[in-house]
């Protein structure tokens, strides 16, 4: 046995780590005190392990805007089109969790990143849902005297729930596809990272800046923070990389207006990412032949 007696040698070179009962800092710390590179591939394959055996599963459950129209308005011509609002759904997540063990913590960390970068059903974005509060806002203040026409009523909800759909597509759009089992293999890349590049809590200690931040906190917070900040930077240059952009632009980036793809901003005038923008140019150059094709017929018509 080697490194604080939590690898086991089974002999011929095999070996086995558990992880599950031990802190994270010792784990960090086991890695780091590895002799060999097939020790310190074990400890990590049992850190992954442990992540994707975490009974902090991610869930993706139904939610609702719910609002309860008065019995004494219910069945009037306006509160029965409240009626049928009164209970409007959207798809929502599991977003934290109580258990503050390391495994529960990080895997809750990329359980968000897969819904924030990648699941096209949760859509939370601020015009999105404002649209959906829509019929609850309105009533509330027909509820408190303010008048309002029937049809006038229908027709701003509609226009709200048009609204919505349009924002929900539009942001579904920004969204990027990679399955489940790809994510997990792209995330361990990530975290294999974060283990080689971590440093101990004394190398930080040994600057006077940053020492008295860490002083008051647990050694397994500071190593779990570490890793959810890494895996927030990894993921962001994933993106970039996925959509063939430079990694440290000076310009920023925005999203193309047609499909919500990031781009780079290199000017006021770039609206759209390349393939958008060809589709763009040809669209108009139809609208311009046609245009021009419409105004021959009519001088010739005129002559």
């Amino acid at each position: 046995m080697s490194i604080s007696g939590n690898i086991m040698s089974l002999g011929r070179g095999i070996t086995i780590y558990e992880c599950n009962e031990l802190y994270l800092y010792e784990i960090i710390e086991d890695y780091k005190d590895a002799a060999s590179r097939e020790e310190k591939d074990e400890i990590f394959r049992s850190f992954c392990a442990a992540l994707w055996a975490s009974g902090n599963k991610r869930k993706t459950y139904t939610k609702t805007i719910h609002f309860k129209v008065r019995k004494d308005l219910a069945d009037t011509e306006i509160g029965r089109i409240f009626r049928q609002w009164s209970d409007i759904p959207y798809t929502y997540y599991k977003s934290k969790t109580t258990d503050d063990h390391w495994c529960s913590v990080i895997r809750q960390k990329i359980n968000n990143l897969y819904t924030r970068y990648f699941d096209r059903e949760v859509i939370l974005g601020e015009t999105y849902l404002e649209c959906l509060k829509t019929p609850k806002r309105l009533y509330y203040k027909w509820a408190l005297g303010t008048a309002m026409d029937a049809s006038a009523v229908t027709d701003a909800i509609l226009k709200a729930m048009e609204e919505a759909q349009a924002a929900k597509k539009r942001l579904q759009m920004e969204k990027m596809t990679l399955p489940w089992k790809d994510y997990k293999k792209t995330v361990e890349g990530f975290l294999y990272k974060c283990f080689e590049n971590c440093r101990r809590i004394e190398e930080y200690e040994d600057k006077s800046c940053i020492s008295t931040r860490f002083n008051f906190m647990l050694e397994d917070h500071f190593y779990g923070g570490y890793i959810n900040r890494c895996l927030d930077g990894e993921i962001r240059k994933w993106q970039k990389r996925a959509c063939g952009l430079p990694q440290n632009s000076r310009k920023g980036y925005k999203r193309c207006k047609q499909c919500g793809a990031l781009i780079e901003n290199t000017g006021n005038k770039k609206m759209y990412c390349s393939s958008c923008l060809a589709l763009h140019r040809l669209q108009t150059y139809r609208k311009y032949n046609q245009k021009r094709s419409a105004t021959n017929r009519n001088t010739s018509f005129s002559a």
